[in-house]
């Protein structure tokens, strides 16, 4: 299963039928490939405040992210206990 998101970052969580914990992992969705061949996760900045800006919609995203993966071990940690 992958996270519905609209943002760089996503989480897939894998879910092995021999465990009940699941696997996750966070993948990029957007990426600009630069001219000189790296991989930007957000555009250039020309000032102090944009980079800032670029950096708390970052944390936001894995914040996001993370909510889900506890959402997802949670899940997990539920199914396993015994009733």
């Amino acid at each position: 299963m992958i996270s519905k998101s609209d943002g760089r970052f996503a989480l897939s969580i894998q879910r092995a039928g021999r465990t009940e914990l699941p696997g996750v992992h966070i993948f990029l969705q957007r990426i600009v490939r630069q001219p000189n061949g790296m991989l930007a996760v957000t555009p250039v900045c020309s000032s102090l405040v944009e980079i800032e800006t670029e950096i708390a919609e970052l944390k936001a995203e894995l914040e996001e992210v993370l909510r889900q993966a506890r959402q997802a071990f949670a899940k997990s940690s539920a199914a396993a206990s015994p009733r």
